[in-house]
């Protein structure tokens, strides 16, 4: 379909606020979707837990970008593309991490949400810390330790999440709209966090108004729900 448009939405506080927010955000999307658009979930969290919302919820999307980019399906749970990180650095990770420093920790193996560092093929680490000081510490230490390697990103309740160099929302984005022949100018983006920045800046990109103050530089309009700026598109 010619100039059809393409939305991407952050989940956690944005598709996402409440439950009263989301049934509003569930019939903007269906018909969104109605006109022969698209719509994508890019989010932080891990596949299991992306599923048990979208079983709790039951709202329906195209595409869904998972662990911040490092996996991307389609509605029918078929992988399209898998991104890992390099194992031979896994274990320099693990101990600059400090873990003995941190309340809980996990990691993520494609479609395995809670995996070991034992794991081959990490796709996501995430580890949460007793303060946001200590977090945002270790978050710039990783990033400038490995750049080369990985992405770290600080997200809420004083977590860390790492993915691939490789990898981003932003990228995952760019690889979707390659298979899908959609032009830049069509694509909105919507988002909360770090991790949506690159993906507000390169895109049509909007701010919730809880967003961070970064994101917030970078977006052309703030709104309080999706449904909002999906009834604007349409």
């Amino acid at each position: 379909m010619k100039n059809r448009k393409l939305i991407v939405s952050d989940y956690d506080q944005t598709f996402y606020l409440n439950d009263d927010d989301i049934e509003e955000n569930k019939k903007a999307v269906n018909e969104f979707r109605k006109k022969g658009n698209i719509f994508i979930i890019a989010t932080g969290r891990s596949y299991f837990d992306f599923c048990n919302k979208v079983n709790l919820y039951n709202f329906d999307y195209d595409y869904v970008i998972i662990n911040h980019g490092a996996t991307i399906l389609d509605n029918n749970d078929n992988i399209i593309v898998n991104f890992s990180i390099k194992n031979e650095i896994i274990n320099n990770i693990k101990v600059d991490l400090c873990l003995e420093k941190s309340i809980k920790w996990f990691c993520c193996s494609k479609l395995e949400s809670r995996a070991d560092f034992n794991y081959s093929d990490l796709t996501k680490i995430n580890v949460k810390y007793h303060s946001k000081e200590v977090a945002m510490n270790i978050n710039k230490f990783i990033n400038n330790k490995y750049s080369d390697y990985v992405n770290s990103y600080y997200v809420t309740e004083n977590s860390i999440e790492i993915i691939s160099k490789e990898t981003s929302k932003l990228n995952a984005i760019n690889l979707l709209l390659t298979k899908l022949d959609i032009s830049k100018e069509y694509v909105y983006t919507i988002g909360d966090g770090y991790s949506d920045i690159e993906m507000i800046k390169y895109f049509n990109g909007h701010a919730m108004t809880n967003s961070v103050d970064e994101l917030k530089k970078n977006a052309k309009k703030e709104y309080e729900s999706v449904s909002k700026l999906i009834n604007e598109i349409i």
